[in-house]
């Protein structure tokens, strides 16, 4: 729905970027096995090398070959978790196959359901695939599933991690959410204008949620998004958190935090009015 606007609709195009974003080193000493991430899912220019260290760090430090990928509800109303109906995900860069049996037995947890058209409109899942396609290759699957932020997230994502403990397979588990939306452009200036505005949002706000997530708090990250609105993807990455823990991560590891102003002002825009924070983390 938003190649062309979000990332390259051309194949040549959007195989360079993906490769691009997905170029960066972790830069911090992260354990043998990766379990999951936080991925963030604005437009490439803004967010995507900061998706792409999780979709890389992920890649080299996990035997896995499903994702499930969860993120932030952006187009419908959701009481649980949807599941999507399709077998297969078109992207520039070729199909990604959504493992049915692995969807099936989601399905059958408490709390969630399949809705199609929690999917259809929504670009939080669609603009991680290519990067997902670059990092890990051909034949990688994946299930999504759209989490509200609900305050059953954290029960509905250790439900998940104790089907995904038992599963033939390894399963890696990834919430694509944004951070605090900060600014008139989006009706939230807690902390007034400027540059005392912004250093809240990113410096103070978004790292409320960060360090909670970092802690594998699920309730509290919830919980932080809810009250402070530092996460658009509340639901998803307190889902998300409590299931790599029961996956057996001990922590989360920040690989970069960033926002939108500053990665714009490398292209010559240079507004710190409106921002929107990113952070790529990392489970293990």
């Amino acid at each position: 729905m938003v190649a062309g606007r979000f990332y390259e609709a051309d194949p040549s195009r959007c195989r360079a970027d993906a490769a691009a974003c997905c170029g960066g080193a972790a830069g911090v000493e992260l354990p043998g096995v990766l379990v999951g991430g936080v991925v963030p899912h604005a437009g490439w220019v803004c967010s995507g090398r900061v998706a792409g260290l999780t979709w890389r760090a992920l890649a080299e430090r996990s035997g896995a070959r499903t994702v499930f990928l969860t993120g932030s509800v952006h187009t419908v109303e959701l009481a649980g978790p949807a599941l999507d109906t399709n077998d297969v995900w078109s992207t520039p860069l070729g199909e990604v196959e959504i493992d049915g049996a692995l969807r099936d037995a989601i399905a059958g947890l408490d709390g969630f359901g399949v809705r199609e058209d929690a999917h259809t409109l929504e670009h939080a899942l669609e603009v991680e695939l290519p990067m997902l396609l670059h990092a890990f290759g051909e034949g990688v699957r994946f299930v999504p599933c759209m989490i509200p932020p609900h305050g059953d997230a954290p029960r509905w994502g250790g439900a998940l991690g104790g089907l995904l403990r038992g599963w033939g397979e390894g399963v890696l588990v990834v919430a694509s959410s944004d951070l605090t939306h900060y600014g008139p452009n989006y009706g939230y200036t807690p902390a007034g204008g400027g540059e005392a505005g912004y250093a809240w949002a990113h410096g103070e706000n978004d790292r409320g949620f960060i360090e909670r997530v970092e802690r594998l708090d699920a309730g509290g990250a919830l919980a932080h998004a809810g009250a402070n609105r530092s996460a658009c993807g509340g639901g998803a990455v307190a889902a998300v958190v409590a299931a790599a823990k029961a996956l057996g991560a001990e922590r989360g590891y920040t690989l970069l935090h960033t926002d939108s102003a500053k990665e714009l002002e490398k292209i010559g825009h240079h507004d710190r009015a409106n921002s929107v924070g990113y952070a790529s983390i990392v489970f293990g």
